[in-house]
């Protein structure tokens, strides 16, 4: 968006405030199954499989039709707005003294239409182990022909459209899953939602944690630093000493809930650390065997994250808001077993939800 001039920008705005039909995000999906051809996921938002042979009213010359021919999606978003909501958000912009600059209409147009996108991606990546490939999110004229005005990479991966054969992910939700999605979104949205635009500027240790995450970096190198930063921004802050031990500590004491499985995630999470320790002074190409292996399980290192993300967010939600007293917390519970476990229970609200319903995908 921000290559546009403020003129340019501002033209196209003025265009989308006189339409009085439909405008939808629609966003392409890789690597994407389920069991149904349409899927309803929201209110507002339905997921349909993508027909090769479909013939979207759209003017052969318009960007989406192009990239849908040259790169076929396996489905497509679909993201429904309200005009009543077109028009609140687009009206201000109008106003001279609210209005004067790019930066408040790109403010504008990352509330009415971004950022339910970027949060929908993060909900459904937050959902359940996968990973979900998305290309640029398109805003649609849903007047014949449609046609594209704006469109930007929501889904906050890095892609590149000539590799998508090796780049695509695998993530499956079934008719089966949705109504647990939507319970999910219910209950985690308003969280997201929190989010203002001013974070762009100054991000909270969620939001970095959550852009890290959603960023998916597909070279393995690169995926074990930014999930150990995400992970640091979430659970501690830059002054803590013996940082990995603590932050490993952490983690084990907020998933684990038995010995073994808190050993484990400890000697998990050290090894994580000394691989990235290894990354980060280019000795990448001298890791000995344990450390080569390692460099292979970046999915489980990215559930640990999925996981612990969840985590605080369900304890946010319970109100231990602050960075501080999230800390306190998680070193409380290294040595009381009660709190441990009761802080175990709130966090883990939302792990299991999407694990609740069968799927086989046909």
């Amino acid at each position: 968006m921000s290559e546009l001039s403020y003129e340019e920008l501002k033209a196209k705005v003025a265009e989308l405030e006189k339409q009085d039909d439909q405008i939808i995000v629609v966003t392409p999906l890789y690597g994407f199954s389920s069991d149904s051809d349409e899927l309803s996921i929201g209110e507002l938002s339905s997921l349909s499989r993508y027909q090769h042979d479909s013939s979207l009213p759209f003017s052969p010359d318009d960007i989406f039709y192009k990239m849908l021919h040259l790169y076929k999606p396996d489905y497509l978003l679909w993201q429904h707005h309200r005009s009543s909501w077109v028009e609140h958000f687009l009206r201000p912009l109008f106003n001279p003294a609210s209005c004067q600059s790019l930066e408040d209409l790109e403010s504008n147009l990352l509330v009415l239409f971004w950022f339910p996108a970027i949060n929908l991606f993060r909900l459904l990546r937050l959902f359940k182990p996968g990973r979900l490939v998305a290309g640029d999110s398109y805003v649609i004229f849903c007047q014949e022909p449609w046609r594209t005005v704006f469109w930007k990479r929501c889904s906050e991966m890095a892609i590149d459209y000539g590799l998508l054969h090796m780049q695509s992910g695998s993530y499956a939700l079934s008719s089966l899953e949705v109504p647990f999605f939507k319970i999910f979104c219910e209950s985690l949205l308003p969280l997201l939602k929190s989010r203002q635009v001013s974070e762009y500027v100054s991000p909270s240790p969620l939001e970095v944690a959550l852009e890290l995450y959603n960023e998916d970096e597909h070279r393995s190198d690169l995926a074990v630093l930014k999930a150990l930063t995400a992970f640091e921004a979430l659970l501690t802050d830059e002054s803590s000493s013996e940082l990995s031990y603590r932050l490993s500590l952490r983690v084990t004491n907020l998933l684990e809930s038995d010995d073994a499985s808190r050993i484990k995630t400890f000697r998990d999470m050290r090894e994580f650390y000394d691989l990235r320790s290894k990354i980060v002074h280019g000795s990448a190409s001298k890791l000995n065997a344990k450390l080569q292996a390692r460099l292979q399980q970046v999915d489980s290192l990215r559930e640990l994250l999925r996981k612990t993300i969840l985590s605080v967010m369900a304890l946010k939600l319970d109100g231990n808001s602050t960075k501080d007293r999230l800390g306190e917390l998680l070193d409380e519970i290294v040595l009381d077993q009660a709190k441990r476990m009761e802080v175990q229970k709130l966090a883990a609200k939302f792990l299991h939800v999407g694990a609740r319903a069968p799927y086989i995908v046909q």
